[in-house]
């Protein structure tokens, strides 16, 4: 008897722990993915939206090709999670330009707004890697990484929005890698919050 009183109360207190942990898992799952308000981030987005339905993501411009197509890389992601355009691989670049062609960071407004057009997109985000180095702070090293962004209309040439964002990290041993995965983050959520989410695809 004693004994499946104490085997009752174990299996009570499971089902109750697991309750709260479930109640705990849902709670940080329902936390928007762009809650974080970060203030000093840098963003205009015109007042006038111009519709721009597809899009493509140029390499960034960077100190080296794998920085710029990494970070690149990782904003991709990040503004496909926005769900305000559709994408438009870069693989598809290859199809109308030449192998000299092919390296694209850095390039001008008018530029980027032809490659869009021969790609079909109604718009091309550019972008530049300002700064990603290690720096000393106090004593320690820490990561610090620097990015600009804009989108470029295709048809006017005109940029409808852009953001830029430079932060040191606040955690010594973080990798460059993870931190320009932060401030893209910060980036995102900052054009998300001014006005990219009321331009989500219906």
């Amino acid at each position: 008897m004693k004994n499946s009183i104490k085997l009752f109360a174990v299996l009570n207190l499971a089902i109750i722990t697991a309750i709260l942990l479930g109640g705990c898992c849902c709670g940080s799952s329902n936390k928007p993915h762009y809650a974080e308000k970060i203030d000093s981030v840098n963003v205009y987005i015109s007042p006038k939206d111009a519709h721009i339905k597809s899009v493509t993501v140029l390499p960034f411009k960077a100190p080296t090709e794998l920085i710029g197509g990494s970070v690149s890389d990782i904003f991709v992601a990040e503004i496909m999670r926005m769900n305000v355009y559709s994408m438009i691989e870069r693989s598809q670049l290859s199809g109308v330009l030449n192998e000299a062609e092919l390296s694209l960071s850095g390039i001008s407004n008018s530029k980027a707004m032809k490659v869009g057009q021969m790609i079909g997109a109604d718009g091309v985000i550019v972008g530049t890697v300002t700064e990603y180095d290690m720096v000393a702070y106090k004593g320690k090293k820490y990561p610090s990484v620097g990015i600009t962004i804009r989108l470029i209309d295709c048809k006017t040439g005109k940029v409808q929005w852009s953001a830029d964002y430079a932060e040191r990290a606040k955690e010594k041993g973080m990798s460059l890698a993870v931190h320009s995965r932060n401030v893209i983050h910060h980036i995102s959520s900052a054009l998300y919050k001014e006005g990219l989410r009321r331009r989500r695809r219906r």
